[in-house]
């Protein structure tokens, strides 16, 4: 799993009922990496102090457990806004608490009678002993369970491309023997927003190529900002939680350059780069975040390599950017290349179009190159425009002119052939954008 941003967690059980309710202490929360090795670490909810929210720059899937010196049971989950939660299985062969805990959870083993013949030992020792038993006394069964009450949660945050924070709550309700206790969880899924004299000066030297990088140039927390009441005199980056690698322009960032224009770099890496060109912008336009994707997709073939059959590149959010702008995607390939990454065959007569079509499968750009001659060395790039929308989803296709007649030159095709093409295609939609990968 990408860890995108900068990861704080603070988390409460606020006190809900009038006998008793849980507190939790103040924890650091690491989400669950499904390609790392070993146990998954999970923290344990300490009921000592108590805090009103549980913060996080990023999405994923975190793993808690109610404190387990305090025999909870009948636990039951509520959830509502940015997140979802359920109870697991607590499994100490895969699971383990972190050493920031402080807490063993530990086992016993019996007899087949009920009777102690081996207390309170941490997991892989009560196994040890176990198997101990079981060799020296072949009549006798003896068995293992564990003297807590382990109650594992596991919490999935909802990714969050907006322009601000979103929040989720989480309601547990649990008994301690006949006592009812209830208590509630606040998420934040924060956003990072790129500084405001970032912004400014970028739009200053617009004509110098100065530009505002997505994931690289770092940025403050919307929430903190929020929190620490706004951006102001005071404002002081530290203060207001300083996250890194920034993808929102905020509402007030974009007034201070209404009538200006500005350049975000919102993709760069070795195969493509990604820039968002803002023309003349409007008044009261609204904060817009530039999280964004970009994919290669492969034909499903066998016995063979899989070429090319599309190529993804679209935004996450779906903030809408009032007035002009333009979307200019500069491959690392030349004409030659992108041919050889399409894995398309060329004849002598060959002239092959390539085509960006948006989620709608409306042609938006297109390249023609013929093969025989045009130079092939000009590096591939096109140019999407828009107005009045959100910056959206796109894909690049190729359609290769068939049937050819020997000895006749190929007509370039036009935009009105390639729908055909595209309608075999998935439609790139904002739903699916927000499923693939980010590719860094």
């Amino acid at each position: 799993m990408k860890k995108a941003l900068a990861l704080v967690l603070a988390l409460v059980l606020a006190l809900s009922m009038a006998v008793s309710a849980f507190a939790a202490g103040l924890v650091t929360l690491v989400p669950v990496d499904p390609e790392e090795e070993g146990k998954t670490k999970i923290t344990v909810v300490d009921a000592y102090e108590e805090y009103d929210v549980l913060y996080t720059s990023e999405a994923g899937t975190y793993y808690i457990a109610l404190n387990p010196e305090i025999p909870y049971t009948d636990v039951k989950l509520t959830t509502k806004g940015i997140l979802d939660a359920e109870l697991v299985e607590w499994d100490p062969e895969t699971m383990e608490l972190t050493a920031e805990s402080n807490m063993v959870i530990t086992y016993t083993v019996y007899d087949v009678n009920g009777n102690v013949a081996a207390p309170s030992l941490p997991y892989e020792e009560a196994k040890v002993a176990l198997a101990e038993l079981e060799n020296l006394d072949e009549v006798t069964t003896y068995y293992m369970t564990c003297d807590q009450f382990v109650n594992i949660i596991k919490v999935t945050v909802e990714d969050n491309y907006t322009a601000h924070y979103l929040e989720g709550e989480l309601k547990i309700d649990a008994k301690v023997g006949k006592e009812a206790h209830s208590g509630t969880l606040h998420f934040i899924n924060d956003v990072s927003i790129f500084e405001y004299e970032e912004v400014k000066h970028a739009s200053k030297y617009f004509a110098d190529e100065w530009a505002l990088w997505v994931d690289v140039d770092g940025g403050y927390s919307d929430y903190w900002t929020y929190v620490d009441g706004g951006y102001g005199e005071t404002y002081v980056p530290d203060d207001l939680r300083t996250l890194e690698q920034a993808a929102v322009v905020s509402t007030t960032a974009f007034r201070a350059i209404a009538g200006q224009d500005l350049c975000i770099v919102a993709n760069q890496n070795d195969d493509v780069q990604v820039l968002v060109y803002l023309y003349d912008i409007v008044e009261g336009q609204k904060g817009v975040n530039f999280k964004n994707y970009y994919e290669v997709v492969y034909e499903k073939v066998t016995g063979r390599k899989a070429p090319v059959e599309r190529i993804e590149i679209g935004f996450l959010g779906d903030q809408v950017i009032k007035g002009e702008y333009e979307i200019e995607v500069n491959f690392d390939l030349d004409r030659y290349d992108i041919r050889e990454l399409f894995t398309k065959k060329v004849e002598e007569d060959d002239i092959i179009t390539y085509y960006v079509v948006d989620e709608n499968n409306n042609v938006v750009d297109k390249l023609t190159v013929d093969y025989m001659t045009d130079d092939l060395t000009v590096p591939v790039s096109f140019t999407i425009e828009g107005k009045n929308s959100k910056l959206g989803s796109y894909a690049i296709v190729i359609d290769v002119p068939a049937n050819e007649v020997a000895g006749e030159s190929n007509p370039n095709t036009g935009a009105e052939s390639v729908v055909g093409v595209v309608a075999a295609l998935a439609v790139v939609s904002v739903a699916t954008a927000a499923a693939v990968s980010l590719k860094k």
